[in-house]
């Protein structure tokens, strides 16, 4: 009996004792010592080729709390029933973004997010970037690529994003910044794991917005899409600043900045504590990570 309990002990701890541990969760700050490398190769990933739409069909069910098979039964048909409405509004909002994406055919968003990756990193006088590069390839594979070719001892991932609000008044360009430690043994084609990692969002949102997104995408596409392209210009402009602001955060400016006691904010859908007030009305907060909301002025103010 006991040979057979000993057996059955060790069928049990043995699949968890070979299983390979969790890496470590990437933090928001920068340590000290992480500071120190000489240099860091840079991959800029911006891996769409127009500007992305974004759906909000709501929670329609979930299947935490069981329900026997009747509720299994119940909830596969709400989940097939979710991804019907979600495929219907993705339809109709890649429909009705159409317009804007005619005018910004010649918007050149690939020498944008590098212009800003550079600025932005150039401004951080530990980062020492070396060899920024842009690629289309946001995969796994795409990153195990540029670390297998990386001869620093860091390299860093600048992923970014851009896309209207699924209410179409909102255009948000959006950065995930990673760093990671080389790996040891690059033959093993293995992408390293991060260390550090932050997504910052920067929102410009219409100053006069409609319920209709029809509406909303006429005032973004209007005389050749210019309100558009001054959002892009002032979201990605805030990245610039954002950025580096995030990746020279210290532990103790962190918790400070997110203290319980600090005011909070509501802005372009996000809520958090406020880190600060722009003097034409943006804000800074946190929310998850640094979220920036700037308003376009009324037309007939813009320069």
């Amino acid at each position: 009996m006991r040979l057979l309990i000993g057996l059955c002990l060790a069928a049990v701890v043995a699949p968890a004792a070979m299983a390979a541990p969790e890496p470590a969760k990437p933090s928001a700050i920068v340590a000290e010592r992480d500071r120190a490398a000489d240099d860091r190769a840079v991959q800029t990933v911006l891996a769409q080729k127009w500007i992305e739409t974004s759906v909000d069909v709501g929670r329609v069910a979930s299947s935490a709390g069981g329900g026997g098979l009747i509720g299994a039964i119940i909830i596969e048909s709400m989940d097939d029933k979710g991804r019907r409405m979600r495929d219907t509004a993705v339809q109709k909002a890649e429909a009705t973004v159409a317009p804007l994406r005619q005018v910004l055919g010649d918007f050149d968003a690939d020498a944008l997010v590098l212009a800003t990756t550079r600025a932005a990193l150039g401004q951080i006088g530990w980062f020492r970037a070396r060899d920024i590069a842009l690629s289309k390839d946001a995969s796994p594979d795409g990153r195990r690529a540029f670390a297998a070719s990386a001869d620093t001892l860091q390299i860093a991932f600048v992923v970014y994003s851009y896309g209207l609000s699924p209410d179409f008044t909102q255009i948000r360009a959006v950065a995930e910044i990673s760093l990671a430690h080389q790996a040891k043994d690059k033959a093993r084609g293995a992408a390293p794991a991060p260390y550090y990692r932050q997504t910052i969002i920067s929102v410009v949102q219409l100053d006069r917005r409609s319920y209709a997104p029809e509406d909303n995408v006429a005032a973004w596409a209007a005389d050749d899409g210019r309100r558009a392209r001054a959002a892009l210009d002032k979201a990605f402009g805030s990245l610039e600043r954002t950025i580096p602001y995030a990746l020279n955060l210290t532990e103790a400016e962190l918790q400070r900045l997110t203290g319980k006691d600090r005011e909070k904010a509501f802005g372009a859908g996000f809520y958090g504590p406020l880190i600060a007030r722009d003097p034409d009305g943006g804000m800074l907060l946190w929310s998850k990570g640094l979220v920036h909301v700037q308003t376009l002025p009324p037309a007939n103010e813009e320069g």
